[in-house]
């Protein structure tokens, strides 16, 4: 595993595809929409992969973009069972 990757970047990529949009996940998670973008290019700079297609119907995952979310939000949910 890539130690760059943070939880920051796990959860901005998980709410950005539950919500199919960058400017909803930042309102939620209380960001501005270029932080989120931000976040967004640094983790698939990272992972060396587009992860989202944007376009005006919203934020879909690419082929690796899904494949990624599954061990993205079983790695948040170990997380919050660790925590609690």
């Amino acid at each position: 595993m890539d130690r760059r990757i943070k939880i920051r970047h796990l959860l901005a990529f998980t709410e950005i595809l539950r919500q199919q949009s960058l400017k909803r996940a930042a309102a939620r998670l209380s960001l501005t929409q270029p932080a989120m973008s931000r976040t967004l290019a640094e983790l698939e700079t990272i992972l060396g992969a587009r992860l989202v297609i944007r376009d005006r119907g919203g934020v879909t995952p690419t082929p690796q973009g899904a494949f990624f979310l599954a061990h993205a939000q079983a790695s948040l949910s170990a997380l919050e069972r660790g925590l609690s």
